[in-house]
């Protein structure tokens, strides 16, 4: 074997385990969640961004028209097993179609009942000897042993004995009242009537499985990777979930609760395999709605910031305790970022 062979060979080998490191090393650092995933090793600078998005703002509404909401699809794909659904935007314990629905269950349903009405004793089911007038039930009228016809005290009825008749035959024999044994035996028992159903309560129970209205479940959380690609030199927003939040307004504690999070490589496949029923509509053109995969893309969507990642993992909100100073502060950074980027292409 001649030195041309051993340096063909030797540049093989090293080719073939660049290779290999080469595809060892993407399939480690794939994002899972992303639908287009970027390589680490072009990513240059990256800060992770949470924004509310109401979806009953003006920019908004077109991903939030009536029968073609946003939430209505995902939380329908997702009871269907189209898409997988996770407790929080780490997307890493799933929930079943059960959990989901009851997390968008309307709580304490009496029936529209006040305090006051339950407190009346309106909603509890009747007593099956009660007649709704009081506890006392009326006692019947074939135990009653007399009448009073309003005249005062009934008298009581004398017997008169009957004369004792002699046949010649002896002394008559007294007739007897007692029954006998055999006669005795055949008193059959009362019937014992089966309490009735309360409807009422069954209205209640019915009541009680209704879900949240789509129309309702009016908050959406994204949370993105803000990315500057070196390799293409530009920023991109990579969306990593969707969260569907229940707002303040509608649970009784007056605080947000989150519903689900979803992965949005899968709700831009789920986008993209039906694109004529997940719609973005066009208020101003309706011959040119477009699929809410192309919304996304395009960033026809407004949310303002919420919190970016930090070492202490708090929100706006958390830190500067207010409100108004939250908003402020949001806005404020998100002018920072613009101002940052323009220095990376400036340079």
């Amino acid at each position: 074997m001649n030195g041309k062979t051993i340096a063909w060979s030797l540049l093989a080998l090293s080719v073939s385990s660049t290779a290999a490191f080469a595809q060892e090393k993407v399939d480690s650092t794939e994002n899972l969640f992303s639908a287009r995933p970027i390589s680490d090793g072009d990513i240059m600078m990256k800060r992770t961004l949470w924004r509310r998005v109401d979806l009953k703002e003006k920019q908004n509404l077109s991903m939030f028209s009536k029968n073609n909401e946003i939430t209505r699809y995902l939380l329908d794909a997702a009871k269907a097993g189209l898409i997988d659904a996770y407790t929080n935007d780490s997307c890493t314990v799933k929930i079943t179609s059960a959990d989901i629905h009851k997390r968008i269950l309307i709580p304490n349903q009496v029936a529209g009942l006040s305090a006051d009405e339950i407190a009346a004793g309106f909603g509890t089911p009747a007593s099956a000897a009660g007649d709704g007038w009081g506890d006392k039930p009326k006692t019947e009228a074939a135990k009653q042993t007399s009448a009073d016809d309003g005249w005062g005290a009934p008298k009581k009825e004398i017997k008169k004995e009957e004369a004792v008749v002699d046949d010649g035959w002896g002394p008559p024999k007294k007739k007897t009242t007692k029954k006998s044994k055999k006669e005795v035996a055949k008193v059959e028992a009362p019937v014992v009537e089966a309490p009735a159903v309360d409807s009422f309560q069954v209205q209640q129970t019915l009541a009680s499985e209704e879900e949240y209205f789509p129309s309702q479940l009016s908050i959406l959380e994204i949370k993105e990777d803000w990315s500057f690609d070196k390799k293409r030199s530009r920023l991109y927003n990579d969306i990593q979930t969707l969260s569907i939040v229940l707002p303040s307004d509608q649970t009784a504690t007056g605080l947000e609760l989150p519903v689900a999070s979803f992965r949005y490589k899968d709700v831009e496949r789920l986008f993209r395999s039906d694109p004529k029923k997940y719609i973005w509509y066009n208020t101003e053109n309706t011959a040119q709605n477009k699929n809410l995969a192309d919304a996304f893309d395009l960033r026809l969507f407004w949310g303002r910031i919420t919190k970016f990642s930090n070492a202490n993992d708090r929100a706006f909100l958390d830190i500067y305790g207010g409100e108004k100073e939250a908003l402020q502060k949001s806005l404020n950074y998100e002018q920072e970022l613009m101002e940052l980027e323009h220095g990376l292409w400036e340079y």
